[in-house]
């Protein structure tokens, strides 16, 4: 059986960000791009500490993706005086992301970007698809699935983190359902947060999650 441990959205101001680095770390984390530092502080927070070092793989998607840091990239090679600096070029590369924050979540394992390229538009079923099959597998202990997005004004943050045992307060189990659900909710960046609102205020015992690209397979939520 897999199991929601934690459900998570958050909202940073651009410049209020590096604040929110520094408290979840007790210090800075230098030249790290925006996306970095939105994996960094959702996924400590998404995982106990007593959790970090378990088997874990990162599954996130976005739809602004490192925009701003390869405009910032151009500009500089386009029109710069002088050559890039390493870390400008590294801060468009998503891959990155992982590799930096790995010393702080020493059980990271594999980490996979999903670039999308519709606004409002997400793919929240493959990831959790994905992440069911790889914990029924055995190959990681938990999975953090994640959407991200740094624009000029705002940036926000939506995890689910999902795992093959139940943490303390565990409000929900998922299966994978090969079937059309008409009332399911439909796959958009911020699901988790409907997601929490179902859980606290709960219609029925079951919610689904269905996407347009798959519309033969759903994600059950069971409420435990």
């Amino acid at each position: 059986m897999i199991f929601l441990n934690a459900v998570l959205s958050q909202q940073h101001a651009p410049e209020k960000l590096p604040a929110a680095v520094r408290a979840a770390l007790g210090k800075p984390l230098r030249r790290a791009a925006t996306l970095t530092q939105l994996a960094l502080v959702g996924a400590l927070a998404c995982l106990p500490k007593e959790r970090r070092h378990l088997p874990t793989a990162l599954l996130w998607q976005s739809t602004s993706g490192p925009r701003l840091e390869t405009l910032t990239l151009l500009e500089e090679v386009c029109h710069g005086s002088a050559e890039p600096m390493p870390y400008d070029f590294l801060a468009s590369q998503p891959a990155i992301a992982a590799a930096q924050i790995q010393p702080f979540l020493p059980g990271l394992q594999s980490a996979t970007h999903f670039p999308l390229d519709t606004e409002n538009e997400a793919n929240w079923s493959l990831l959790l698809t994905l992440a069911s099959n790889w914990l029924n597998e055995g190959r990681y202990a938990q999975v953090l699935c994640a959407h991200l997005d740094s624009w000029a004004e705002s940036t926000s943050a939506h995890w689910l983190a999902l795992g093959s045992t139940a943490l303390e307060n565990a409000p929900a189990n998922l299966h994978i359902r090969t079937m059309n659900y008409s009332a399911a909710l439909p796959d958009t960046p911020d699901f988790p947060a409907a997601l929490a609102h179902w859980l606290t205020q709960p219609s029925s015992r079951l919610l689904h999650l269905q996407s347009s690209a798959t519309p033969r397979l759903a994600v059950e939520f069971a409420q435990i």
